[in-house]
């Protein structure tokens, strides 16, 4: 039985709890198209009931990709996102580019996207984030989160755990006189919060049990009602970010989000003397992949990643923080290497 929630969260218009509620959904979406993947679609197709009129089969969001996709996709009256964030993001870029509604059934919460406004793109190998759409409707079925693998779903933890360091991040920002937007520390202690509230719902998590997913679930919404206001994501996105974005940059290959973010809170939280085995022991305790081993990296990907971090930060134009403030050493990347399973 689902629970239907009229929640008061920035950008989500709807949004239900429940197990089996995408079952024979599709008859509700007149005119509709799909953009997803073939895993997830395999699952969803045998139970949304009415099918779609087109299927989009998304290979990734770089944006010369989603320009061509969304050009070949026929007239519809709603898009349905089915699967993970690059779906997500297909099915925001066609709701943006044409003004229909969007319906999202993420199949894994492995990131935010299927309840943040902006589409995340690639253009030229930088992560940009362009667009703006609010969905129509959200629908968590837990039976289909828990189809999904476990480790991929708790990776979801990273974009929430981020703030254990992004936040620290604002905070120097601000204190280093280098933060024309503005401080808040209101906002910085409320998102602060949801790290505890993870920590504190570990093993609801790990079993993924309706309440462990619901909680990834809520701890993304609240910050949707922390950063929109806003106007920025700096609370949750800082240095563990740009050394993901880094790594993707030299790698030229996609990785489990949460897992390399993971590995960049890890390193950055160390690189800011922010509480790093805290932090680390609170990923552990979630099952939260984070290591290089985890993410395919070898010791030469790590160090290339962090000497080169710098500039490359400073090239995307990302938020003052740690990264401009300290220098990454040999000795420091010697350091925190050896404390890293390759």
């Amino acid at each position: 039985m689902s629970i239907l929630e009229h929640l008061p969260h920035a950008n989500v218009k709807r949004l239900e709890f429940g197990r089996g509620i995408a079952n024979d959904v599709g008859a509700q979406f007149g005119r509709y198209v799909v953009a997803t993947m073939s895993i997830p679609w395999n699952v969803v197709s045998q139970r949304i009931g009415k099918p779609p009129a087109h299927v989009i089969d998304v290979p990734d969001m770089d944006l010369e990709n989603a320009i061509a996709l969304e050009a070949n996709t026929p007239p519809c009256d709603t898009v349905v996102a089915v699967g993970g964030g690059q779906s997500m993001d297909m099915g925001k870029y066609i709701a943006w580019k044409r003004g229909i509604p969007l319906v999202n059934i993420p199949t894994i919460v492995s990131t935010n996207a299927y309840v943040t406004q902006a589409v995340g793109v690639r253009n030229r190998g930088k992560v940009e984030y362009i667009g703006e759409v609010t969905p129509e409707l959200v629908l968590i079925d837990y039976d289909l989160i828990r189809a999904a693998p476990p480790a991929l779903n708790i990776a979801g933890c990273g974009d929430i755990l981020s703030i254990h360091t992004a936040s620290f991040d604002w905070q120097l920002a601000h204190t280093a006189g280098q933060e024309p937007r503005g401080y808040v520390h209101a906002a910085v202690e409320r998102a602060r919060a949801l790290v505890q509230r993870l920590d504190e719902s570990a093993s609801d998590i790990r079993a993924l049990s309706d309440d462990g997913i619901r909680a990834i679930v809520e701890c993304y919404l609240e910050i949707n009602d922390i950063c929109i206001p806003l106007g920025h994501y700096r609370a949750e996105e800082g240095p563990e970010h740009f050394f993901a974005y880094n790594v993707e940059y030299l790698a030229r290959r996609t990785f489990v989000h949460g897992w390399l973010v993971g590995l960049g809170i890890q390193l950055m939280s160390r690189l800011q003397d922010n509480n790093p085995g805290e932090i680390v022991a609170i990923m552990d305790r979630l099952d939260l992949p984070h290591s290089p081993r985890a993410n395919h990296l070898t010791r030469e990907d790590v160090v290339q990643a962090l000497e080169t971090l710098r500039a490359r930060t400073l090239a995307d134009e990302r938020w003052y923080g740690i990264i401009n403030q300290r220098d990454i050493t040999p000795e420091f990347i010697e350091q925190v290497a050896g404390e890293l399973e390759f």
